[in-house]
């Protein structure tokens, strides 16, 4: 059966824009299902489609052309031959670009063709229209790619109309375009340029390795970070999902101030080997060169320009450069001034100076003009490495990579900067310099609390070095000095009353600079072989093992936490304050006339590395279901095999929204329960 609905058409930005426009292309969508269901909801959530119906990918090779662009929508629920399917679709059209509809059971198949090439991407169940609409749109640009790549032209396909022949462009079109192009591009250099917040280093310095900090008064910097990029893994990973976001609404280079390019580079500043990041970089410029392409076919020059000139800036050795470059020489009469032009916009600085030189040599572009774009390449360059200096210093104040590696740290790049002078830069050294000393301060205070005084003094010495007002640094001695007598001749006697009262007085966490824990601390600090710690101890943890248990049956799940919290700083099993919390919860169980119900199946993300090495296992997971349906205080209980799926188990039972459990009369209540979180590779039982 062959069921269409024709509204619309998908493919390159120009195209879609106008589908009547001399040249479109008409990129359908051809569903291969026996679901009318699935065809009816395509169609109603997703407006615009040029959408047919096939029951079986033999109906599509019957009934349509292979030269025919096209998305071909698979749908693999319970499929066991998908690989067969993508196989036939690619054999019939190379302009057909297959997506699968998947579901569980055939998740981890299509990941494994998606990593060969040959399925493009895939879909979940159930369908977030946004999503879909999304990579259809993506795999649309890539169908428009690939007819280019077999025909040469991308005027034939479903719906397009024979392109007419005529004149070239008269000379006023390739001025006007020309003055488009420096209008359109110069978007590119503002993405890296000073002003971009998310301007990103030249790939030669983002490539350069970390080395670990190797000294005492470094270390105390990265107390909190990880040893390859100075941030934590939740901070870097908070950067990739802009990075995603940015993909994922096809913002890849536009617009200046907030890209995908942009965030990717930004994580390899922090993090040069981080395998998505550069990924991404990767996908960027092959969409890049399809939507080269795309404006090719369309005689939009100048997208097509500023498109290869930016992929070019990220794999210049990629095969279809140069097939672009000649398609691009072919159909432009004097392409010398708007290429040099683009690929300055794009600052890619080799090549322009590449294109310079060839065009000195074939005398084709005025003496004057040439000096002119000569000065305008060196004016860019040296704005874009200081700019790209200003982002190295900005990210190794956020990693605490303050003085160490000394030529890859914040003072290393900061007396960089200093060095060029110029006006143009004098804001950003100021706003630089007073974010690195706002750090070296608070290293100062980190050093002088974990009694580090001669770290603190250092971080004072580096303060004035740094130009910072006298009064400053004497309230910092002040500080250093008072907490040294604090710690030379503390009240012990003092202390340990003060925790006694404050264990009975139930005060055990908070307030936090005058609780049982905060003066435990203190006597703990001043006195670690004192004969009243072990008691005390004892009495502290007693108190905080019955707040979680306390806190626990009445769902109040800040103080549970809390009081979990301070007990493993005590050193107690982590085992035994979740059952101090679960005989909380399970005094309260009397009130639940109904447990909390899973409203969606849970769709933990199958670590790479056991995928490949074709691990299995589970995770039993207990947590809290608060009253709005949340889970909270999310824990490992149990695995096999252990520490492999722990991660993908937690972060999928966090992300699970829950039917809380209730009362008789309905009321919503906090329940801890727990869940086991199954991983299982395609085929298996």
């Amino acid at each position: 059966m062959v069921r269409s609905s024709s509204q619309a058409s998908f493919g390159s930005e120009s195209s879609a824009a106008d589908p009547s426009a001399e040249g479109a292309v008409r990129v359908s969508v051809l569903v291969v299902t026996a679901d009318d269901g699935l065809w009816t909801r395509l169609t109603t959530g997703v407006p615009g489609l040029d959408a047919h119906q096939f029951d079986s990918a033999a109906e599509v090779i019957e009934n349509w052309s292979g030269s025919r662009p096209a998305v071909v929508l698979l749908d693999a629920r319970g499929q066991a031959a998908l690989p067969a399917l993508v196989e036939k679709i690619l054999t019939h059209g190379g302009a057909l670009v297959p997506v699968a509809l998947v579901d569980e059971e055939n998740r981890s198949v299509a990941a494994t063709l998606e990593r060969k090439r040959s399925l493009f991407d895939h879909l979940r169940v159930p369908l977030d229209f946004g999503t879909v609409r999304t990579v259809i749109d993506r795999a649309a640009e890539e169908a428009l790619a690939r007819l280019l790549l077999t025909s040469g032209d991308a005027g034939v396909g479903a719906g397009a109309r024979k392109r007419k022949s005529g004149p070239a462009l008269p000379l006023i079109g390739w001025i006007a375009g020309g003055l488009g192009l420096l209008a359109v591009g110069a978007a590119v250099f503002f993405l890296n340029g000073p002003s971009a917040p998310e301007s990103a280093a030249p790939a030669q310095r983002a490539s350069k390795a970390q080395p670990a900090a190797a000294t005492p008064v470094a270390a105390a910097s990265t107390a909190a970070s990880t040893a390859t990029t100075g941030l934590s893994p939740d901070e870097v990973e908070a950067m990739l999902d802009g990075a995603r976001v940015a993909m994922r609404e096809k913002r890849y280079i536009d617009p200046a101030s907030d890209n995908a390019l942009g965030r990717y580079k930004s994580v390899l500043d922090v993090d040069p080997t981080n395998g998505e990041a550069r990924q991404g970089l990767d996908r960027i410029a092959e969409l890049l060169i399809s939507r080269a392409a795309a404006a090719i076919a369309a005689r939009d020059y100048s997208t097509a320009l500023r498109a290869v000139e930016v992929a070019r800036s990220l794999k210049p050795d990629h095969p279809r450069l140069a097939q672009l470059d000649g398609q691009l020489g072919d159909r432009m009469h004097d392409l010398s001034v708007t290429q040099i032009q683009a690929a300055l916009q794009a600052s890619s600085f080799t090549r322009a100076q590449t294109l310079i030189q060839q065009a000195e040599r074939a005398g084709n572009i005025p003496a004057a003009q040439l000096e002119a774009l000569k000065q305008d390449m060196a004016r860019r360059e040296a704005l874009a490495e200081v700019a790209n200096i200003a982002h190295l210093a900005q990210a190794r104040i956020s990693q605490g990579k303050l003085l160490d590696p000394a030529d890859d740290s914040a003072k290393h790049y900061l007396q960089q900067l200093q060095a060029r002078g110029g006006a143009a830069q004098a804001d950003e050294l100021s706003r630089l310099t007073d974010a690195y000393n706002r750090r070296v301060t608070l290293e100062a205070r980190a050093a002088m609390a974990r009694g580090a005084y001669a770290d603190a003094d250092a971080w004072i010495t580096e303060l004035k070095a740094n130009g910072v007002p006298a009064t400053q640094l004497q309230a910092l001695q002040r500080e250093v000095e008072k907490a040294q007598s604090a710690a030379r001749g503390p009240d012990v006697a003092r202390l340990a009353q003060l925790v006694r009262d404050r264990v009975q007085a139930h005060r055990l966490t908070s307030p936090d600079t005058d609780s049982a824990l905060h003066y435990f601390r203190a006597l703990a600090a001043a006195d670690a072989q004192n004969a009243a710690l072990p008691a005390l101890k004892d009495s502290l943890v007693t108190g905080l093992l019955d707040q979680a248990k306390t806190a626990g049956g009445s769902g109040n799940g800040a103080d549970a936490q809390a009081a979990a919290d301070a007990a493993r700083e005590l050193g107690v099993p982590f085992a035994q304050i979740a059952a101090a919390q679960a005989n909380g919860t399970a005094a309260a169980q009397p009130l639940v006339a109904t447990p909390p119900k899973l409203l969606k199946t849970l769709s933990p993300l199958y670590p790479d590395r056991a995928a490949v090495a074709g691990i299995q296992g589970w995770v039993d997971v207990e947590f809290l279901v608060n009253p709005k349906g949340g889970a909270e205080n999310v824990h490992v209980v149990a695995a096999e095999p252990a520490s492999v799926f722990d991660q993908a188990a937690v972060a999928a039972v966090k992300k699970a929204r829950f039917d809380p459990a209730r009362s008789a009369d309905g009321v919503a209540l906090p329940i801890v329960t727990k869940l086991r979180v199954r991983f299982a590779l395609q085929g298996s039982k």
